[in-house]
């Protein structure tokens, strides 16, 4: 028995769940607090009473007819069913709402290095190179693909926690802001309007400090990259290439340009970043201005 494994799958489910009850027990609250208990007639939320006499009545009539822990499965069903669907709710509408953070790729990050790396490489050899070697250059981009892809795959599941909690933070942050303002000017809530606040400024710290965190983690991500392929590229070079080849390697693999480990966008739904749905919009201008003018020609 993996029991590692086991310990690592209860963790990760515990992590499911309790990011999911936080999620749902603050939504709650918030709604809970527009309604006076004990009246089914206000607020976003039924009578709490009125719901226990339900409950109560189904798990009579599953009493009656036997299938009581059927009773508990459904309500246990529709009462997790609810969490995750606040949940996804959340982290669905927090993608929308800027400013979202884009993680520089990885192969981008590395063009710098391998575009010129690879064209020494290939002038070491001059006319001689063979089709074997060909293909061994080839492998060795294979290899650095799969670094690269190594690496994100290291970071993926830090980084998805974090931006998840980054998306649920922007939502929170609108969402109790909302709430704060119809609070005031509506005059029905019933709860502590200083928990809005206090809600609304928690959401504001945990955006940044997740935001922060993506763009440490991402900055991490793309050095470990690039060191990783300046290794492999000087180590290859040894083998491959006299010595005057190898100092230009080395040369080649000194970053020329410094990054941004993220940058913050505007994402659109379906088409994707707000920056590239303009430049299309504005190439489409232009194509259909170049056509107007041939036809008028």
């Amino acid at each position: 028995m993996d029991v590692e494994g086991l310990l690592q799958s209860v963790i990760r489910f515990s992590n499911f769940m309790t990011s999911r009850l936080i999620v749902a027990g603050v939504v709650f609250y918030v709604a809970s607090g527009f309604t006076d208990i004990g009246s089914s007639t206000e607020g976003f939320l039924p009578d709490m009473e009125l719901i226990n006499n339900v409950v109560e009545n189904y798990q009579n009539i599953f009493d009656v007819l036997g299938v009581s822990d059927f009773a508990l499965l459904l309500i246990l069903f529709v009462f997790l069913t609810t969490i995750h669907l606040i949940y996804v709710a959340f982290e669905r509408v927090g993608s929308y709402i800027p400013p979202a953070i884009v993680p520089l790729a990885g192969w981008t990050a590395i063009d710098d290095v391998t575009l010129s790396a690879f064209d020494i490489l290939r002038a070491a050899r001059g006319e001689e190179h063979t089709e074997e070697e060909n293909q061994r250059l080839y492998e060795f981009k294979k290899k650095l693909k799969e670094i690269e892809q190594e690496i994100d795959a290291r970071y993926s599941s830090e980084l998805a926690g974090e931006e998840t909690a980054f998306r649920i933070s922007k939502t929170f942050i609108v969402f109790s802001l909302g709430v704060w303002i119809y609070a005031m000017l509506a005059g029905t809530y019933t709860g502590d309007k200083n928990i809005l606040l206090i809600i609304l400024t928690l959401s504001i710290l945990t955006a940044l400090y997740t935001a922060f965190a993506i763009f440490r983690n991402n900055r991490s991500r793309i050095t470990n990259l690039r060191d990783d392929v300046i290794y492999q590229f000087t180590g290859f070079a040894r083998i491959w290439a006299a010595d005057e080849y190898q100092k230009q390697i080395a040369d080649a693999c000194t970053p020329s340009r410094d990054l941004k480990p993220a940058t913050f966008a505007v994402l659109v739904p379906v088409y994707g970043t707000l920056d590239a749905l303009i430049a299309d919009w504005r190439r489409w201008r232009r194509m259909k201005q170049l056509k107007r003018l041939r036809e008028e020609r």
